[in-house]
């Protein structure tokens, strides 16, 4: 009897269907809407506008923009909208649920994964049909390894800095607040001046090895190397970080602000004050002692 009852009881699936069935799931999400049409359509204008004011566009701007697009995804609308989930209480539910922690933030870090490179990707893609950007097997190959690498690294970053942002209203100044200075040093916006040791801290940053990166990878010719080990390197010392921190800071929960109540004012009472408040309290002893006395459940007495 014992047996047909838990063969009656439904099963779990297994957690590869419930890994693919939540990455689906996030995908389409963080696909719908606004996210994809910025993270999309906003770089291919500014490689257009670019193209206006140079003569020619290398592998180097193509690569540039796409990171941008990537970044844009990976990093700014996913961890708003991260930070969203928790304060509206979805991730909560989502804890109760019996889906293992685990699969649901991995799921939703390979989903933005997914996003984030197709962002970079049709980058890509517009300046092979705009601007004749020679793109081979190994080259497409290359920069599909660094947009994965880069967007996952960047994503679990933002995942271990949701830990800090504690209302929905300052998710979107604290993101953009840490990803334009990044973004410029790195010159993913060109090349600027800059002093050594900026291009230095620059160099050891998630998005200069990811266009240096993605610039070798498009412009990959035989003989040379396929992609540097170092902005590998870089990258994955990043996504390693940024899960490790996230794994011990997340929070599930919305945070609660602590509202202190105000002091009481201290009241100082003066001699006439005290003489009135002496003969206040005569009168209520007064009263007390020919009062009816009230126990728990008795009636008052009507009045005439």
């Amino acid at each position: 009897m014992t047996d047909t009852i838990r063969s009656a009881q439904p099963q779990m699936p297994s957690v590869g269907r419930l890994l693919a069935a939540q990455i689906g799931y996030q995908a389409r999400l963080l696909a719908s809407g606004r996210a994809i049409t910025i993270g999309i359509g906003f770089p291919i204008i500014l490689l257009i506008a670019s193209h206006q004011s140079h003569t020619q566009t290398t592998d180097a701007d193509v690569a540039r923009y796409a990171v941008f697009g990537l970044t844009l995804t990976a990093w700014n609308i996913y961890g708003v909208r991260l930070v969203g989930a928790r304060e509206a209480g979805i991730l909560k539910r989502w804890w109760a649920t019996p889906l293992p922690r685990w699969c649901y933030f991995l799921g939703r870090i390979l989903a933005t994964v997914a996003v984030a490179t197709v962002a970079g990707a049709a980058t890509v893609a517009a300046g092979v049909l705009l601007y004749n950007t020679h793109l081979t097997v190994s080259g497409a190959f290359g920069a599909l390894v660094a947009f994965v690498l880069g967007s996952f690294a960047w994503a679990a970053t933002a995942t271990a800095l949701t830990a800090v942002v504690p209302t929905l209203e300052a998710a979107a100044p604290t993101f953009l607040v840490t990803y334009f200075p990044i973004i410029i040093i790195s010159g993913v916006f060109g090349a600027i001046s800059e002093p050594h040791w900026l291009s230095t801290i620059a160099s050891y940053l998630p998005a200069q090895p990811l266009a240096h990166a993605v610039g070798i990878a498009l412009g990959h010719t035989a003989g040379h190397s396929w992609l540097p080990a170092r902005d590998l390197v870089v990258l994955a010392a990043w996504a390693i970080a940024g899960m490790a921190i996230a794994v011990i800071t997340f929070r599930w929960e919305p945070h609660r602000p602590t509202q202190r109540r105000p002091a009481r004012p201290s009241q100082q009472t003066s001699p006439t004050d005290r003489g009135t408040d002496s003969n206040l309290s005569g009168s209520s002893a007064s009263t007390a002692t020919t009062a009816t006395p009230m126990r728990f459940g008795a009636t008052t007495p009507s009045h005439a």
